[in-house]
């Protein structure tokens, strides 16, 4: 007879696992509608205002309300039923990105609106999150979570090598508008797939009565504290974030004024990024099981930032395309391994709030990075401030081996 450890080698298990799969499939379909959005919306701001100040502070209220709600929506999401949450929140997120679809066909849509839309649906995924992040492990046992973290990875950025260049494509040739519409319609399907999930997650306090919200709150915050491998992660993330968030609201400046190019060339782009991400998928995929974790995130780290720094030099298209490929491989080792460490370290009772915890740490210093960029995207050069943030990143993947709690994980 096979046993059980014959089983978990290999996808086949985890594709037979027919919850895994509803979530997975509807999940792919949404990443993909995502990429659409992005691409629709970052274009239509750099073509209606040209201002990096506009860009930045959509980014901004993208990034305040998970850092503000993050450790409530944690918390939350431990004390209620996480397949319901998920479901609420993706129709709500649905009929919100729907608004500004209709607002671009009526000839009405304003950069504000873009402003208050992207905070209320920034506020959603903090709570869709957590509770998709601490769903998983319920649905898939711990054998197969590095697995089972890979495919959901490397199917994101299979939809972000789709995604990126339709949806250039289809801002080209038929507006944002539509872009956005399609990214409603994703959101729906995602809401059918989960609903379709018939595991029943029952609610496990550490106590025979609740504690109150506020002790439950403070549990994230001293859970991480006491994880010396999991808090240096999270402050070194911290910072890395800081160094990084400029470049997501420069890209498209640098596509424009560099590159010389448009929508289609900011949609490949955001796709090679995702090509380099899927490579790395597959290397962690056939690799298994990581043993020293910690010091192969570090290693990524290191590669997508030296990469990134290049391509904030480089004025040629195809030469970007290459060097943003090479800064998703490096990248894809701490968006695989990372949740992977907290899945398998946190106890699942405690999943939401430290999970909604460490998004409000890591990010925490993601708006006064993107303020700055703001003020300063018109003083300084647009590829030196991208240059920087590669050299500055790729030096906190090199101080993240100093940290002792991070080479143990």
């Amino acid at each position: 007879m096979e046993s059980l450890q014959e089983k978990n080698r290999g996808y086949g298990s985890i594709f037979r696992n027919l919850n895994f799969f509803s979530i997975w499939i509807g999940q792919t379909i949404s990443v993909v509608g995502d990429f659409l959005y992005i691409i629709a919306l970052m274009w239509w701001v750099l073509e209606k205002t040209g201002s990096t100040a506009a860009m930045a502070t959509v980014a901004i209220c993208s990034s305040l309300p998970a850092i503000i709600l993050g450790p409530f929506a944690g918390t939350y999401v431990d004390r209620v039923d996480k397949r319901r949450l998920l479901i609420l929140m993706d129709l709500g997120r649905g009929v919100l990105i729907a608004v500004p679809g209709v607002l671009y066909f009526l000839n009405q849509l304003q950069v504000w609106h873009i402003f208050v839309i992207a905070a209320f649906l920034s506020s959603m995924s903090t709570f869709f999150n957590p509770a998709l992040a601490s769903f998983l492990p319920v649905i898939v046992n711990k054998e197969q979570l590095v697995r089972a973290n890979s495919i959901s990875q490397m199917s994101s950025n299979l939809s972000g090598i789709i995604g990126p260049a339709l949806g250039g494509a289809l801002v080209a040739l038929f507006g944002a508008g539509t872009v956005m519409i399609l990214d409603a319609l994703s959101f729906f399907v995602s809401v059918i797939a989960i609903f379709l999930v018939r595991v029943k997650v029952e609610q496990v306090f550490p106590s025979e009565e609740r504690k109150r919200f506020l002790q439950e709150l403070m549990d994230g915050l001293n859970f991480i504290r006491k994880e010396s491998g999991i808090l240096g992660l999270v402050v070194l993330f911290s910072v890395l974030n800081f160094f990084v968030a400029p470049v997501g609201v420069l890209i498209p400046l640098m596509v424009k004024k560099i590159l010389k190019m448009g929508a289609e060339g900011f949609g490949v782009l955001g796709s090679s990024i995702s090509v380099g991400m899927v490579l790395g998928s597959l290397f962690l995929g056939m690799i298994g099981g990581v043993r020293r974790k910690g010091t192969f995130i570090m290693i990524g780290i290191v590669v997508a930032g030296s990469f990134l720094a290049l391509f904030g030099v480089s004025e040629s298209f195809w030469t970007s395309i290459f060097l943003l490929g090479g800064c998703g491989f490096g990248f894809s080792f701490a968006n695989i391994l990372v949740p992977v460490v907290f899945q398998s370290k946190i106890p699942h009772e405690k999943q939401g709030r430290v999970f909604g915890t460490l998004g409000t740490i890591s990010g925490g210093l993601r708006p006064i990075s993107l303020a700055l960029v703001g003020v300063m995207g018109g003083l300084l050069h647009i590829q030196m401030i991208v240059f920087l943030s590669g050299v500055l990143v790729a030096l906190g993947g090199l101080t993240g081996f100093l940290i002792p709690g991070i080479k143990k994980l």
